[in-house]
């Protein structure tokens, strides 16, 4: 009968992951992205193929005007184990009528055939302009416009040979066949998995977001099957924390969707407390056991919401109720207390202590100084997480302490200072700073360049709030309280697990991270300092002046970088 029942479930699960989305799911009218006239369709005329940078973004409705070389080629080059990819035009006078894209395989010179992802890049809309963004496989939208951007993306397995892999690109749109050669160079250097990189990126999660866009009971077996996916990406790109929510709106319902607690909150009638952390424990349990972070550590929101407001069910009055408590008032106290010292005992006995941290998210020291007393009462083995809005003596005890990139000029000895005693020091973009940031308006290529940032100043890695808080149909918009969120600020990747052309970026900054650290360790067990220098001259143009500036040439500079690795790597062989 168990063994009947679970089959019964597992079908169930089957049948909700089958169906679509509450949503529907197709591009928007819009704006040009780059405010070029849209262009007229011309009957008969045929498409083509034009080679472009991977870290710019394309118009739908106007021909691109990039020169398309006499012998075009689609070229990547990388080491074993990193991520490469590469963006073409697929550009039709005449429209889209029919599109389709045949499977592309690499072959080795020792025979081995490596895949080519090809995600078809689709737009949406921030400020009521259209953009590119949204990677969707080989899925066929309305196809409006003249342009389809097309990436193509290859993992390079670790174990390959170095050398060199070829293929073709095949397409046809409307009916004519379209094609294009397909080169990859492969280095002997290898970057380890990502479970290896010790790049610490922090990117917070919003689980409840997934349930509500699916329609699916939250925390049932349907959305931890659907979350799945979501999660595997962002352990694939070197996650190294769990976001955990102590109570509900950690945030002050700062997001289109709920942000609920993953502790229920009990006042008995006789004054004692309980504490029921299933939803925590299956949800750390996920991520740790069945996504791979068994080592992240488990960042604890609550103590100092923005509302300082506390919700938990009372008991004697039979409803839940959500009082207003100030750090240093006994109140504060009588409800934080109990429930830090069963915390404690909770995480101790599942042998998570070591990995729980006690998460806060910009807060004064004025807030900082009585929450903290309170934890050191209550809870003296637990560490603490925070996002800063400065360096002080109290946050000069936190484990992990991310501070908004620009003072990180300030940060460089307090770094240095930090990982000698064992703590992590990154940095965080947000809403408030115009550039480098991960918009829908912002250059493609500020989300990558803001990882070499972290490396420059001897950073540990990069925080973001969010992964997934989408507004109410971002496939149609990005725009979430304008007033205070610029378009795209509340998410990375898009539902159905699409990523996007910003988190592809934002994944390349980490892989370049991951490289100059090991290039960096490289030269310092060969005794070869020197041969760090021409990398170390293109780091110096990734500084907060400079990219926080009006005119910062982001690409330029990533391309400057990719040249100096490349030097670095050689010269290190």
């Amino acid at each position: 009968m168990k063994t009947l029942l679970s089959l019964l479930s597992l079908f169930a699960v089957g049948a909700v992951l089958a169906e679509p989305p509450r949503h529907p799911v197709y591009e928007p009218d819009g704006k040009d992205p780059q405010g070029r006239a849209v262009a007229k369709l011309e009957a008969g005329a045929k498409p083509w193929l034009t080679p472009v940078s991977m870290r710019q973004r394309f118009g739908r409705d106007a021909l691109s005007g990039v020169a398309v070389p006499k012998r075009f080629g689609i070229g990547f080059r990388g080491w074993r184990g990193e991520r490469v990819s590469a963006q073409v035009l697929i550009e039709s006078p005449a429209g889209f009528a029919e599109l389709r894209l045949d499977p592309c395989t690499l072959r080795t010179e020792d025979g081995r055939e490596i895949p080519v992802r090809l995600d078809l890049v689709r737009y949406t809309t921030g400020a009521g302009v259209l953009f590119a963004d949204i990677l969707d496989g080989t899925a066929q939208p309305s196809l409006k416009g003249v342009v389809r951007p097309l990436v193509l993306t290859v993992d390079i397995p670790a174990d390959v040979a170095p050398g060199r892999a070829t293929g073709t690109l095949s397409l046809r749109v409307n009916g004519t066949p379209l094609s294009a050669s397909v080169g990859l160079t492969i280095d002997p250097e290898t970057l380890p998995p990502p479970r290896e990189w010790k790049c610490h990126l922090d990117i917070w999660q919003h689980p409840d977001a997934v349930a509500q866009w699916h329609d699916v009971p939250l925390w049932s077996d349907a959305h931890f099957a659907l979350m799945r996916p979501y999660m595997e990406r962002l352990a694939d790109a070197g996650q190294k924390t769990i976001t955990a929510t102590l109570i509900d709106e950690a945030w002050d319902r700062q997001t289109y969707g709920a942000f609920g607690p993953m502790v229920r909150v009990t006042k008995r009638a006789d004054g004692s407390w309980a504490y029921d952390f299933s939803v925590f424990d299956r949800w750390v349990s996920f991520m740790s056991e069945e996504i791979g972070l068994a080592d992240a550590t488990v960042s604890c929101y609550g103590l100092l919401p923005w509302s300082l407001t506390f919700a938990y069910h009372d008991e004697a009055q039979g409803r839940t109720v959500a009082p207003r408590l100030t750090p240093g008032s006994p109140d504060y106290e009588a409800f934080w207390g109990p429930y830090l010292e069963a915390l404690v005992a909770h995480v101790r006995a599942k042998g998570w202590e070591n990995r729980v941290r006690l998460a806060m998210d910009e807060r004064p020291d004025a807030l900082f100084r009585p929450t903290l007393e309170v934890v050191r009462r209550h809870a003296p083995s637990l560490k603490i997480v925070a996002a800063c809005d400065a360096p002080s003596a109290i946050t000069a005890d936190f484990d992990d302490c991310s501070y908004g990139l620009n003072i990180c000029e300030r940060l460089v000895p307090l770094a240095k200072e930090r990982r000698a005693q064992g703590k992590l020091t990154t940095f965080y973009v947000c809403c408030a700073q115009p550039r480098p940031n991960t918009f829908a308006h912002s250059a493609l290529a500020e989300a990558e360049w803001l990882l070499p940032a972290a490396a420059h100043y001897g950073l540990d890695g990069f925080l973001r709030w969010a992964y997934q808080s989408w507004p109410e149909n971002p496939f149609m918009s990005q725009d979430y309280r304008p007033a205070n969120w610029p378009a795209a600020d509340t998410s990375l990747v898009y539902p159905g697990n699409r990523s996007s052309l910003r988190w592809e970026a934002l994944r390349n900054g980490v892989e370049t991270f991951e490289k100059i650290r090991l290039l960096r360790e490289k030269a310092a067990r060969l005794g070869r300092p020197e041969a760090l220098k021409p990398l170390d001259a293109a780091l110096g143009a990734f500084t907060v002046a400079r990219g926080m500036g009006p005119n910062c040439p982001y690409e330029a500079d990533l391309r400057a970088l990719d040249e100096a690795l490349l030097q670095a790597a050689e010269a290190l062989r």
